[in-house]
């Protein structure tokens, strides 16, 4: 309970009231006195009048979940029973400041009647993902005097799940439904994905260049001239996202950690498989296999891809890759694209890797996908002007080396990969697998 301005503005009459009385009749404190005893008494009789808070209900909006890193409205309705006045209230909830900023407050003051359910909105941007509950809703509002400003918490529980950023597939979707590789990197071409098999689609007369592998021989006797087989890439290819929840990917970048750039990739990723008439499927890893989804699709397939990776949190262990690429192996017979989220901050990790990535291939068809160290290549091009800048640059340099040493290997072993900056993860990684489906 609070006064309000109106109080004050009353309050202060009291002054030139009492001076008058002063100048006219001497000064008395009776008239102080009965001045404040009637304004006390406004106040009391104000309080009583208010609103009752058993008489305010509220009811929260069906948002049951949030997006990560974007604009997420949050809504609920007032209803006030039993008051013969129109009155303005005021609404704030309670939510952790630590992992919500709140974006927008205009939708937080109202002019409310009886039986009238208003609504009260404001925007917030999630900075983490994972499970929260808000709590606590604050109402305050004058009574009908305007003298008494009342304040109520009303407990109001709601449990939400704030999941990666989708908000952007539509751009995705869109990107291949009008097979646009515009935005591909110049000097990219196709991947032949090879073993992975392929259907057949007609048959069409031979030209200069075809593969004399998919000539049609029984059809070539037939016609008396050179008949060839077309194919198109085989649809409901497994497609499997290995993400790597271990040190490499807990580091921060652009104000979020890496972890949470390869998570919104690869529900991108899964869902443009999907599309496509593939199969995707899921394993999360550190120092032991966390989560693991075979090949799916459709909508219950996509549920219980957010529902396995809106909670995940990166470790600062060293990741186990041969017990991650062996459990695939094994659990995942048929030959799949393995798209491996991951980078590179230990030369130890980096030898773990090509050596069991070779394992992976004999199976599979990898691409590995790294996430760039912009800060590394900012360290290693800035201008030293201390010794100390002069060390950092170096070291910089030493690291981006290694890097590349990892690369070259890769390429030696005949091993897809590519490396992208963290905002454009998705697109590159999507890129990529058009590639191979092209």
């Amino acid at each position: 309970m609070g006064i309000t301005k109106r109080f004050v503005f009353i309050a202060g009459l009291g002054i030139p009231f009492a001076a008058a009385a002063a100048w006219r009749f001497g000064f008395s404190m009776l008239y102080v006195v009965i001045f404040n005893l009637f304004l006390i008494a406004l106040y009391v009789a104000d309080y009583f009048l208010s609103v009752k808070t058993e008489n305010i209900s509220i009811e929260r909006g069906e948002a049951d979940k949030l997006f990560f890193q974007t604009e997420n409205d949050i809504f609920f309705y007032v209803e006030i029973k039993k008051v013969l006045y129109e009155l303005t209230m005021e609404a704030e909830d309670e939510i952790d400041p630590l992992h919500f900023k709140i974006e927008n407050k205009k939708g937080m003051t109202a002019f409310i009647t009886s039986g009238m359910p208003i609504e009260y909105k404001y925007t917030v941007i999630p900075s983490k993902r994972g499970a929260f509950r808000f709590d606590n809703i604050y109402l305050r509002y004058n009574g009908p005097l305007g003298l008494c400003m009342k304040h109520v918490k009303k407990h109001v529980p709601l449990d939400l799940k704030v999941y990666p950023n989708l908000k952007d597939l539509g751009k995705y979707r869109l990107l291949i439904q009008k097979h646009r590789q515009d935005q591909l990197p110049r000097g990219e071409r196709a991947i032949r994905l090879r073993g992975a098999g392929e259907e057949f689609e007609s048959l069409r007369a031979y030209v200069e260049g075809d593969d004399y592998r998919k000539m049609n021989w029984a059809a070539t006797a037939r016609a008396q001239k050179l008949i060839t087989n077309c194919y198109q890439a085989e649809k409901n290819q497994p497609v499997f996202i290995m993400l790597d929840a271990g040190r490499p990917l807990s580091y921060g970048t652009g104000g979020y950690k890496k972890v949470d750039f390869a998570i919104n990739a690869a529900l991108i990723l899964s869902d443009i498989v999907n599309r496509q008439g593939d199969r995707s499927g899921l394993l999360v890893f550190d120092t032991d296999v966390r989560t693991m989804i075979m090949p799916g699709k459709g909508a219950a397939h996509r549920n219980q891809m957010m529902e396995a990776l809106y909670h995940i949190e990166n470790t600062r262990s060293t990741s186990d890759y041969e017990k991650a690429i062996r459990m695939l192996c094994e659990r995942q017979k048929r030959r799949s694209i393995v798209f491996l989220f991951t980078d590179i901050e230990d030369p130890d990790e980096s030898e773990a890797l090509t050596e069991y990535i070779g394992y992976l291939k004999r199976r599979h068809f990898p691409v590995i996908m790294f996430m760039k160290n912009e800060s590394l290549h900012k360290m290693a091009e800035k201008l030293p002007l201390t010794l100390k800048e002069k060390y950092l640059q170096q070291t910089a340099a030493d690291f981006l080396n290694e890097r590349k040493k990892i690369f070259m290997a890769l390429n030696a072993m005949q091993i897809a990969n590519a490396e992208s900056e963290a905002e454009r993860f998705a697109l590159a990684a999507v890129n990529r697998y058009m590639l191979l489906r092209k």
